[in-house]
């Protein structure tokens, strides 16, 4: 799934559908890159304009495989990668969405997700921490700034800017003024790595007050009570009130055992549990959204289940809600695919995203080490 990060030819993003240059920095000869989809033509049945993916690298991809290769004790890997996202960090401290990691220089740098950046920023400070090397300080710097800076009065993150209108036209103008709950999860997480990892950076941003705030507007204004889940985001005072599975249940639930919520996290397990199981083909796992489809087994989000359920201390519950994707390792081979079925954005393709979370569960349920998001409230 690594590859050298070798761009053929200018760096490039694509506006409306036009192509136009952007500027990155220097790329260090060590640079490395996770191959997000590294077999896309594996299982017939895929969009044709699919196979396009083969060399592409998603930057939460690259983000996720330095937790996992830091924690691992595997830093000269994960310095490569890091010194890919440091050449792909924007000017204003944020990074794109996806990149090119040995084709013609393609940077998406016009799609910027908070949950993205918060994701990076989470890398460099376990890798910082993990290895003593401060090289990449200015960069988490920054980093963390671009957090800061989308911050509204309330406390919430704005998700950030473009979007895709069809396949063919990127948007680069489009506002995504929104906060989306699960962007403010990634972005607690990353606050508190880099509050371990730097504590001077941490205490010169003012990262614990920023924390406190943001676990404020969470309870305020995206936990719902009756559901005893939290709603998708919230776009101005308009909620949305959508089930999301990370944001709804599993990743929210590692966060609410992070600041001593087990109750709540329990709920919010229970409910995603309830509302979001789905069959596929014979297997039992957990849709994405709800009611909205896909209704399909979205791999990567349902994980962090067995995980919540481990650090309740439901240890047989959490090696049920692990056995799946054991099983669809053991059927499909690794790297385990998105989906098990084709849909649009949940490929049955093998993936980088869901087989990192594979390893970071397998690591603390089997290994006895929690690898990520193990931070925890002051």
């Amino acid at each position: 799934m690594f590859a050298a990060f070798s761009p053929r030819g200018p760096i490039y993003d694509q506006h409306r559908r036009q192509a136009v240059p952007v500027g990155i920095g220097p790329v260090d000869p060590l640079a490395q890159a996770v191959i997000s989809y590294p077999f896309p033509q594996r299982f017939a049945g895929g969009d044709a304009g699919f196979i396009d993916l083969k060399r592409r690298s998603f930057v939460y991809d690259d983000a996720l495989a330095v937790v996992w290769l830091a924690a691992s004790g595997d830093l000269a890997r994960a310095q490569g990668l890091c010194f890919a996202l440091r050449a792909l960090q924007l000017p204003d401290g944020a990074w794109g969405f996806s990149f090119a990691a040995q084709d013609d220089g393609f940077y998406n740098a016009g799609y910027v997700r908070a949950g993205t950046v918060a994701w990076v920023v989470y890398a460099f400070a376990r890798y910082q921490q993990a290895s003593g090397d401060r090289q990449f300080v200015d960069t988490l710097e920054r980093g963390l700034l671009w957090l800061q800076g989308q911050t509204d009065a309330r406390g919430l993150v704005r998700a950030g800017r473009g979007r895709w209108i069809d396949g063919d036209t990127f948007d680069p103008d489009f506002d995504a003024h929104f906060s989306a709950t699960e962007h403010q999860i990634d972005i607690w997480f990353a606050y508190a790595a880099a509050g371990q990892a730097d504590p001077d950076l941490a205490a010169r941003l003012q990262l614990p007050a920023a924390s406190a705030k943001l676990l404020a507007a969470l309870d305020a204004h995206l936990w719902l009570d009756g559901s005893e889940r939290y709603a998708q985001g919230i776009d101005a005072d308009a909620r949305d009130d959508t089930s999301a599975l990370d944001a709804a249940g599993t990743w929210a639930a590692l966060l609410d055992l992070a600041r001593a919520k087990p109750a709540r996290a329990k709920a919010a397990l229970a409910w995603v549990q309830r509302h979001h199981a789905v069959q596929v083909g014979g297997w039992q796992g957990l849709r994405p959204y709800m009611p909205d489809p896909p209704a399909t087994w979205f791999v990567e989000g349902s994980l962090a289940l067995a995980l919540g359920w481990w650090r309740l201390g439901e240890q047989q519950t959490a090696r049920q809600a692990f056995a799946p994707a054991i099983q669809l390792a053991c059927a499909g081979e690794v790297p385990l695919v998105y989906a098990p079925d084709w849909n649009v954005d949940f490929p049955l393709s093998p993936a980088a995203a869901p087989t990192l979370w594979f390893l970071l569960t397998g690591s603390e349920l089997h290994g006895g080490k929690a690898l990520v998001w193990t931070e925890r409230a002051h």
